[in-house]
């Protein structure tokens, strides 16, 4: 019986050993994910691509989380695609959790639309998607937020000189 137990305990471990995530290539994954994410947007339109790539259970922080989750959460969050609008992403960098089931990456994005004199104005800034491997293997995001870049600031004024000089 301690010969039975044994051998079961090495069978075990050898599984867990061979059961070992290849983080770099969940990594490429994910990157590659996000690729073909922002390649839909350009194909098929800003809603569609996020309506497909979302989780269900996806949820922004931007739009209440404890109201809008899953296909809602994603309208309420885009909105219909507008005529002119565009929307472009690459991530800059992206990792993965140890048993590779979840993942992020972050980067630039850039947002044309028309402004208020109809001509085009870009908006940028830095994004965050966190994406999760669903139970058929597909990666879908589960929380995708953005930051705009802030405006330059103005240069400090030179401190006065002091009187008398």
């Amino acid at each position: 019986m301690k010969k039975l137990l044994a051998l079961v305990a090495l069978l075990a471990a050898a599984a867990g050993l061979s059961a070992a995530v290849d983080k770099e290539q969940v990594k490429k994954e994910i990157a590659d994910m996000e690729d073909k994410f922002c390649a839909m947007a350009q194909e098929k339109g800003i809603l569609a691509a996020f309506q497909y790539y979302a989780a269900p259970d996806v949820s922004f922080i931007d739009t209440d989380p404890r109201q809008w989750r899953g296909p809602a959460a994603v309208l309420q969050r885009m909105g219909p695609d507008r005529p002119g609008v565009t929307l472009k992403w690459s991530a800059y960098y992206t990792d993965v959790s140890e048993d590779g089931t979840m993942g992020f990456n972050y980067g630039r994005y850039e947002l044309h639309a028309p402004g208020p004199d109809g001509k085009d104005a870009a908006r940028t800034g830095w994004f965050l998607t966190i994406w999760k491997k669903q139970p058929d293997g597909s990666w879908k995001y589960v929380m995708d937020n953005g930051a705009p870049d802030k405006p330059p600031r103005p240069p400090a004024p030179a401190p006065a000189k002091p009187a008398g000089n």
